[in-house]
């Protein structure tokens, strides 16, 4: 099952890694997205993008706008939090439904919901780049805990056609080296001495 793994603070392009299944999306899409945003609204670079990878809710919509892909806020909250859309069980029915990304405004932080086929089951899956790996969620509980002001979850529902696969990278770990030790035996005398206590004790 595809994981991409956070590196840094890239949450957002790890969502949209983890929604589409595939790490094709790089910081390059992110960048242009914020180039683009940039000539549309004058808006300026640094409020969408930081040296350390955290980007805008825009630049994360607009990156995947840019590969063709169909974005749509999924919650209404001018008055009172409703889910406004399908549902996401008819969602599931959708054959261009990528996935739900999960904008998490109290934690600055992007996960998303994703459909996998299990057992020739299409279930929804709670994807978190700061995990272990996708955890399956009910569709219930996914929308109850967006509509939920206690976690005020922003979803954006995802689609369009799937694009190329290309593998997560792996996650970097530190070099280890193994030190093994002589192992070195007392010497006889020593050893004599010993049992000779031991005897005597």
């Amino acid at each position: 099952m595809f994981f991409a793994k956070q590196k840094s603070n890239q949450c957002g392009l790890h969502a949209i890694q983890n929604v589409l299944k595939t790490a094709a999306m790089t910081k390059t899409d992110m960048r242009t997205a914020c180039d683009t945003i940039h000539k549309q609204t004058g808006d300026d670079l640094h409020n969408h993008e930081t040296c350390g990878g955290d980007w805008s809710v825009q630049a994360v919509l607009q990156a995947l706008r840019n590969r063709g892909f169909e974005v749509h806020r999924a919650v209404d909250s001018k008055r009172s939090r409703v889910w406004s859309g399908p549902s996401i069980d008819d969602l599931l029915e959708d054959d261009t439904f990528r996935g739900v990304i999960l904008h998490q405004p109290l934690k600055k932080h992007f996960t998303c919901f994703r459909p996998e086929v299990v057992n020739d089951e299409t279930q929804l899956y709670y994807v978190d780049s700061q995990s272990t790996g996708p955890r399956r969620i009910s569709s219930k509980l996914a929308m109850r805990r967006c509509l939920a002001a206690a976690y005020s979850w922003e979803p954006f529902v995802v689609r369009g056609e799937p694009i190329e696969f290309v593998p997560a990278p792996g996650v970097d770990l530190p070099d280890c080296t193994v030190v093994r030790r002589n192992r070195s035996r007392p010497s006889e005398s020593f050893l004599q001495e010993w049992r000779s206590f031991n005897h005597n004790a």
